[in-house]
């Protein structure tokens, strides 16, 4: 004899409720993968958008010279505390020179070393240790003069 099996009456209401939406969750789901894969995550190297992280002007730094430096803004950089150098790699901000001793507001993401400064600096000097960065915020600190 052959078992049967009690199934409480709220269960087949939700069983009936999920058979009969089940299209409809397919649906969202293909509708939410589709949206994800045309986003388009572009990951250019000289512009923000897409997925790169886009971080605010938080920090500041004094323009410094670097000998043999290199970089966005060639060989001027940003020193933080006057112990710690930021090397501009990448600067996707508007602002388009750094102006040595001058105090800039700044906001950034750490990036690799690529090649793209490979043939335009040789120098024998030891360069200071850097953090190298993708400037996403730059702007210039205005002294009120008091």
């Amino acid at each position: 004899m052959k078992k049967m099996r009690l199934t409480p009456a709220t269960l087949l209401d939700v069983a009936a409720i999920v058979k009969a939406n089940l299209s409809g969750w397919y649906i969202l789901l293909a509708l939410l993968l589709f949206s994800i894969f045309m986003s388009g995550c572009e990951n250019s190297e000289d512009e923000i958008g897409g997925c790169f992280p886009v971080q605010d002007c938080v920090f500041e730094a004094t323009a410094v010279q670097v000998i043999c430096g290199y970089g966005a803004f060639e060989d001027t950089w940003l020193q933080v505390n006057d112990t710690t150098y930021i090397q501009p790699w990448v600067n996707a901000t508007t602002l388009q020179q750094l102006i040595v001793g001058q105090k800039y507001r700044f906001g950034c993401v750490e990036v690799e070393r690529d090649n793209r400064y490979k043939d335009l600096y040789t120098c024998q000097a030891a360069l200071p240790k850097a953090k190298i960065v993708k400037l996403t915020c730059l702007e210039q600190i205005v002294s009120t003069g008091i």
